[in-house]
């Protein structure tokens, strides 16, 4: 049973056109019309079941925020993205002004779709752009154009959507300072309520690592980066978004409910082949593999393949860590409470260490990065992680 009086939901769509070069995220490429598809979507209809039967302590686990992440859950057909969505309802209490998101493809995104996901209850789109230059989704492996994302950001609207959300990436093959300005300008012509921006990570086994490491992928060199994103935090808090999290901006009262539930280290329920949970200071994931998972559901087997019980110490490091990446910071009174333990006397060699660096400060009970440790954010809180 959840620590926290409400749940977070997360469910994996696992299915793509094409594996992206840069993508290190559990992926399966698939046809449309694979028999693999909807035996997916019933197992994790069935898994949604099962797993708020086991959750269930006298009445339905209260849920605020769900969140469809893939993969590419636009793979799915409106109607099965729907159905997964009806069974969360009638398994979990489903908040009124729950935030229900999804992640969209431009390439597998259209009116019609959005039109029966906004019927369904989805209230919030987070559609992967990546770029808005032809030749950077190309170099990418993106399937969609600039064009295309434009006219699924227009779908989206016509579909009544008013929470939208784009996913940007800088520090990419061949990418230049004016490259990535031209991409900010489109974005914000866009007028979007959201903007996620990451820079590229060159994860083990994916087609870009091992280009670099053979010598083959050349990339801009970190000063460019850091430039990248001070452009990016200028432009776009002129633009009147807040910068509240180390990648995320937001309009005023738009920030993602559902992932400030991962920054605050709170529990999550993620069903899907490959997703992940917290619960009861456990972190656990399901079988990757769609196959495989749809039939331990089936029978009713096990369906963890990885579990770790975190003991505090490591959970206190870890909510730190995540708190952090929040530009209003952590209180650490509230840490003192949660954990019972002073986060200041725990931490009290590295906090002063960061905050003579420059790269923290304490307001008071507060403590957050300043703009220097949002620049070197992995490192600053890396420290936090390796006590």
């Amino acid at each position: 049973m959840p620590n926290s009086q409400n749940l977070a939901v997360y469910v994996h769509i696992p299915f793509c056109t094409k594996h992206c070069a840069y993508c290190d995220f559990n992926v399966v490429v698939e046809r449309a019309g694979s028999v693999v598809i909807p035996e997916t979507v019933e197992a994790i209809r069935a898994d949604i079941v099962r797993s708020a039967a086991e959750l269930s302590t006298g009445g339905r686990q209260p849920v605020e925020t769900i969140f469809f992440g893939g993969g590419t859950p636009t793979f799915l057909s409106g109607r099965q993205l729907g159905g997964i969505l009806q069974t969360i309802r009638d398994s979990f209490d489903v908040s009124p002004n729950a935030e229900i998101s999804s992640e969209a493809n431009p390439g597998s995104s259209d009116v019609e779709k959005f039109a029966e996901m906004r019927a369904a209850g989805f209230n919030r789109l987070s559609i992967g752009v990546q770029a808005f230059d032809n030749m950077l989704l190309l170099k990418m492996d993106r399937l969609h154009s600039s064009e295309d994302a434009d006219r699924a950001m227009r779908a989206a609207r016509s579909a009544g959507f008013d929470n939208l959300s784009i996913d940007l990436m800088f520090g990419l093959p061949g990418q230049t300072l004016d490259h990535w300005t031209a991409t900010l300008h489109h974005a914000l012509a866009c007028n979007t309520e959201h903007l996620s921006l990451y820079a590229l990570s060159l994860e083990p086994g994916t087609r870009f690592e091992r280009l670099h490491r053979g010598g083959k992928l050349e990339l801009p060199d970190e000063d460019s980066e850091l430039a990248m994103y001070e452009e990016a935090i200028s432009r776009l808090t002129a633009g009147g978004f807040e910068h509240y999290e180390v990648s995320n901006f937001a309009r005023p009262g738009f920030r993602s409910r559902h992932n400030q539930v991962y920054w605050r280290n709170d529990e999550y329920l993620g069903v899907g082949p490959g997703a992940v949970s917290y619960l009861d200071g456990r972190r656990f994931k399901r079988e990757r593999n769609p196959r495989r998972y749809a039939a331990k559901v089936a029978s009713g087997a096990e369906i963890a393949v990885e579990s770790e019980q975190l003991k505090p110490a490591a959970t206190l490091g870890e909510t730190m860590m995540l708190g952090l990446r929040l530009l209003d910071g952590i209180r650490l009174s509230d840490l003192r409470v949660r954990f019972q333990v002073d986060p200041a006397h725990a931490y009290a060699s590295q906090i002063a260490d960061l905050t003579r660096r420059g790269l923290l400060k304490r307001d008071g009970d507060t403590l957050r990065l300043t703009h220097n440790g949002l620049l070197l954010a992995n490192t600053v809180l890396a420290e936090f992680v390796s006590v």
